[in-house]
């Protein structure tokens, strides 16, 4: 069964694509979360790859090449819209339809995955982080960026997380959470997990 929230979600990034790099809130919200994971990230190691989940046009990846200008750039979403704008605008990444829930990716082959401010439009929220577990290497990072609200809110928006909440995701599905910094910008906090080295 096909979940609608879910399918109306990728309607409205598919008709948001071509005007997605205009909006207001690139500056505003996505830019400010986009530096701090970047910069979290970059003080922990020196990755290989990096994945992009829920990349849009390609913003992240673009500033990750100027972190790590060697670093293979990974980007999986599932509007077609906004892929033919990131293949485009990031010519250095390599793009792919699909969601959190289905990376299209290997076992065990990604060093740093992101996601910043998309969790939230994830269909199986606990699914999804499974499955990047499934794909990051022995001692790779996950960082995940989105909004939180406190515990006794979050069952106005099913979808949103408290900090616990968002711990206990990552714990079961095997992720050891380094950290939680933030807010970053408003209401958003980014969880920082590590796949344990075998």
């Amino acid at each position: 069964m096909k979940d609608n929230s879910s399918t109306l979600d990728v309607e409205l990034f598919e008709r948001w694509g071509p005007t997605y790099e205009r909006s207001w809130m690139q500056q505003r919200l996505f830019d400010p979360v986009h530096a701090a994971v970047l910069q979290h990230a970059a003080s922990y190691f020196q990755p290989a790859n990096v994945l992009d989940i829920g990349c849009g046009s390609g913003r992240l990846l673009r500033k990750a090449h100027v972190y790590w200008p060697e670093t293979h750039l990974l980007g999986v979403d599932p509007a077609q819209k906004m892929l033919e704008v990131a293949r485009k605008l990031t010519p250095e990444a390599h793009f792919y339809q699909g969601s959190g829930e289905a990376l299209p990716l290997e076992d065990a082959s990604v060093d740093l995955a992101l996601s910043t401010i998309s969790f939230h439009h994830w269909h199986d929220q606990a699914a999804g982080v499974r499955e990047v577990a499934r794909v990051l290497r022995p001692g790779g990072y996950f960082l995940l960026a989105d909004f939180t609200a406190p515990a006794w809110l979050t069952w106005l928006y099913p979808r949103v997380h408290s900090t616990a909440q968002m711990r206990a995701l990552f714990e079961q599905a095997g992720l050891e959470v380094q950290a939680q910094p933030g807010p970053v910008a408003r209401f958003v906090r980014i969880t920082i997990g590590t796949r344990a080295s075998k």
